[in-house]
């Protein structure tokens, strides 16, 4: 049960929690140039000014939007065994309507003629699908995994060309910024990039960031960690342009707190409870935690 809020103790924590707040702030205040990619934007704060660019391009939503299409049918029709209820005709037939007006604009949007003909042949094969089901009121799974499988090398030249227009945009802006710093403040530039919750390794902003500035690029590989001097972060579903920023100041008072009282700058990426809660769990079950992969063929 929690401590009532006037329960001393509890007025003392508040106390502890505003002054660690203030310091935060001013750890930030004097921090070297920082940048936070939000969703379509990159934020640079330095010397106390604000400077806004973009992060992507229309282009790389467009991709993204007609490759949602075939995922969103598979989805929707995967665990179909039977005839087809009435929320799932109803879905398809909006699906339709919305494939069919998406396909008469794509020729007004100037893309290369490659990509063209693809998102053509994409929203196609999705509506041709979508009335096979409504006529059949139904759809086998080897019709659905027939058609997704067909999808496949369509949908990853899609994510290819999202991923290139989301690397040369933030490149641009990037090295428009690094030409006005010093090399002292290059040197200093640190980011946090915004990802939904549970983002998947090897997030696009991270990626590009980790390779640009020289911290540990691991490609597909590439996980959120908590090492001595990483210039990268990650912020889980803080898409907030003050708590993004608070992050990385966050990880750098942790580090200077935590090598002053512990004399290991990550020992406060971890939980405080952490180490005892590993040795009295390895004492109640008899049994000892492994490293990722261990024991795995």
């Amino acid at each position: 049960m929690a401590l009532e809020p006037a329960d001393p103790l509890s007025v003392l924590n508040q106390a502890f929690r505003d002054a660690y707040a203030a310091r935060r702030e001013a750890v930030l205040s004097r921090m070297g140039p920082v940048i936070a990619q939000i969703d379509d934007v990159l934020i640079l704060r330095k010397g106390g000014q604000r400077f806004e660019s973009p992060a992507r391009t229309r282009r790389y939503h467009e991709y993204k939007a007609v490759t949602h299409v075939p995922l969103a049918l598979h989805v929707l029709l995967a665990s179909q065994q039977d005839a087809l209820d009435d929320e799932t005709r109803t879905r398809l037939t909006t699906l339709r309507r919305l494939i069919t007006a998406s396909a008469t604009s794509l020729d007004t949007r100037g893309l290369p003629a490659e990509a063209l003909t693809r998102q053509h042949r994409m929203l196609a094969a999705s509506l041709a699908l979508v009335d096979s089901v409504l006529a059949a009121n139904r759809v086998t799974q080897a019709e659905l995994s027939a058609f997704i499988h067909a999808q496949v090398p369509d949908l990853m030249k899609n994510a290819e060309d999202s991923a290139r227009d989301q690397i040369d945009t933030m490149h641009a802006s990037v090295e428009a910024w690094k030409r006005q710093m010093t090399a002292e403040e290059r040197g200093q530039l640190r980011v946090v990039v915004a990802a939904s919750h549970m983002s998947r390794p090897g997030n696009v902003a991270a990626q590009y960031f980790s390779i640009t500035l020289g911290d540990t690029w691991e490609g597909r590989f590439q996980e959120e960690d908590q090492q001595p001097g990483k210039r990268v972060l990650s912020s889980e579903a803080t898409f907030d342009e003050p708590a993004a920023f608070s992050l990385l100041a966050t990880h750098v008072l942790d580090a200077r707190t935590s090598r002053g009282i512990f004399g290991e700058e990550t020992r406060m990426a971890r939980d405080l409870l952490a180490d005892a809660a590993e040795r009295i769990l390895a004492d109640m079950f008899k049994t000892s935690p492994q490293p990722p992969g261990a024991g795995t063929p």
